[in-house]
C-alpha cells in the first residue's frame, strides 16, 4: 500500500472541461457538480500536487497557469511525459488524437487516468487501448460523472430493491443531441443500471451523417438507440427534451430530473395486496418527489479523483469498483461504434462483435471534433 506523500498530477487539455468550468455549468447545475474542471478539481483535492498543466495553445496555458500557480507548462504531451511523469493525470482533449495520449501515458509510469468522453475515435484505437487500460496497476475514470453522484446511484438503488418489482428498462432523455458530444452519459448511467449485464445487441437510427466510406466526419444527432442485454434488461435513449434519467420497473419507476435538481418516484409494491376496490389498486399512480439524497464529503470531479487516489494507495474496495468502471468505459465506447454500425446498416440489430474495424469517426461540429 503506498502511503505518505502526495501524488503528483497533471491536466492534458486546459480548455473548459480541462481547467475552466463553462459559466452555464455554474449558474444553473446542483451544486454537487463541483468542482467540475479536471484542474480544479486537482487543486483541491487532498494527497495530490497538480505540478504541470498541457496545451497545444500558450493563451490557454498562460491563463490556467496563472490560475492555478502552475509553472511546469507544456505545449505537448510527449515533452511532458519526457520531463514529467504524474501520478495521476487529466486528460481533456478533443477526441482525436486522445488514444495516443492515453497510451503514452500509461507507458510512461502514469498508473490513474481521469479522461473526458468519448474514450476514441475508432475500434482499431479501442482495441489498441483495452488491455492498457484493463491492466490490474492502472485505474481510470470517464468524464461521465452521474454514476458518482448521489441522485442517480439513490434511483438505481432503489429500482434494483425489488420495491417496485424487478428492474427491466433504463432511459437517456437528453434530446436529439449529438452521438459523441452527449450521448456518453446516457449510455454511462444505462451501464451504470444494467450491473454489469452482457450487451446483447445494438439498434440506432441517427441523424444526417456525413461520411466517405467507414470514416463518419460529422457528429450525429441520435434519433434513437435501444440497448439490449441478456436478462431481458433494456436500456433506450430518445429524443425526449430535457437531462433526465429513468428507471422502468414491473410496477412503478424512478426518474432523475433535470440533472439532479428533481428525483422523484411512482408506483406500487407489487406485492401490496389489492385492498376492497373490485378494480384492484390504482392503476394509475402519481408521481412523488423525493427528498434529494444527501450528498456527503467530495463532490463533482473530486470523486472520481479521490476514488483514483484510494486505489492508487492500494485500497482493494476502490480498486475493485474501478475495475468495474473501466469494464463500463470500454463496454460505452463499443457502444457508440454499435450505434453507428447499426444506422450505417439500415437500423438492424448488431452485436458488439460486428462492428467494423475501419470505422473511424471524426465527430465534428463545424470545425470542431467532439
Amino acid at each position: 500500500m503506498i502511503t505518505g506523500a502526495a501524488f503528483s498530477a497533471a491536466v492534458i487539455g486546459c480548455g473548459r472541461m480541462g481547467a475552466f468550468t463553462s459559466a452555464n455549468m455554474r449558474a444553473y447545475s446542483p451544486g454537487f457538480w463541483f468542482p467540475l474542471a479536471h484542474a480544479e478539481a486537482f487543486a483541491e483535492a487532498e494527497g495530490v500536487d497538480l505540478g504541470a498543466l498541457c496545451d497545444p495553445s500558450n493563451e490557454a496555458l498562460l491563463r490556467a497557469g496563472e490560475n492555478y500557480g502552475v509553472a511546469r507548462r507544456y505545449t505537448d504531451h510527449a515533452a511532458l511525459l519526457a520531463d514529467f511523469v504524474p501520478d495521476l493525470v487529466g486528460i481533456a482533449t478533443r477526441t482525436p488524437g486522445r488514444a495516443e495520449i492515453i497510451a503514452d501515458c500509461i507507458a510512461s509510469g502514469t498508473r490513474a487516468l481521469h479522461v473526458e468522453k468519448p474514450l476514441c475515435s475508432s475500434p482499431s484505437e479501442l482495441a489498441r487501448l483495452e488491455p492498457l487500460i484493463m491492466r490490474g496497476d492502472v485505474f481510470m475514470t470517464l468524464g461521465a460523472l452521474r454514476r458518482h453522484f448521489a441522485p442517480w446511484r439513490e434511483a438505481v438503488a432503489r429500482a434494483r430493491s425489488g420495491m417496485f418489482g424487478r428492474l427491466r428498462a433504463a432511459y437517456g432523455e437528453f434530446g436529439e443531441s449529438p452521438l459523441l458530444w452527449t450521448q456518453p452519459h446516457a449510455i454511462d448511467l444505462i451501464l451504470l443500471a444494467a450491473g454489469g449485464a452482457r450487451v446483447e445487441a445494438v439498434e440506432a437510427r441517427l441523424g444526417q451523417v456525413e461520411r466517405t466510406g467507414t470514416r463518419v466526419f460529422n457528429d450525429p444527432t441520435v434519433l434513437s438507440a435501444d440497448i439490449w442485454f441478456e436478462n431481458d434488461f433494456s436500456g433506450h435513449i430518445t429524443r425526449l427534451p430535457g437531462t433526465d434519467f429513468r428507471l422502468a420497473c414491473e410496477t412503478g419507476q424512478f426518474a432523475v430530473l433535470n440533472n439532479g435538481h428533481q428525483f422523484w418516484q411512482k408506483g406500487r409494491d407489487r406485492d401490496a395486496p389489492h385492498g376492497d376496490r373490485p378494480e384492484g389498486p390504482d392503476p394509475y399512480p402519481r408521481p412523488a418527489l423525493v427528498e434529494m439524497p444527501e450528498t456527503a464529503g467530495p463532490t463533482g470531479t473530486l470523486i472520481p479523483i479521490g476514488q483514483l487516489v484510494a486505489a492508487l494507495r492500494g485500497d482493494p474496495e476502490a480498486a475493485a469498483r474501478n475495475a468495474e468502471i473501466r469494464r463500463d468505459i470500454v463496454t460505452g465506447q463499443r457502444i457508440l461504434f454499435a450505434i453507428i454500425q447499426s444506422h450505417l446498416e439500415g437500423g438492424r440489430a448488431v452485436t458488439l462483435d460486428d462492428i467494423d474495424p475501419e470505422l473511424f469517426i471524426e465527430g465534428r461540429t463545424g470545425a470542431n471534433p467532439a
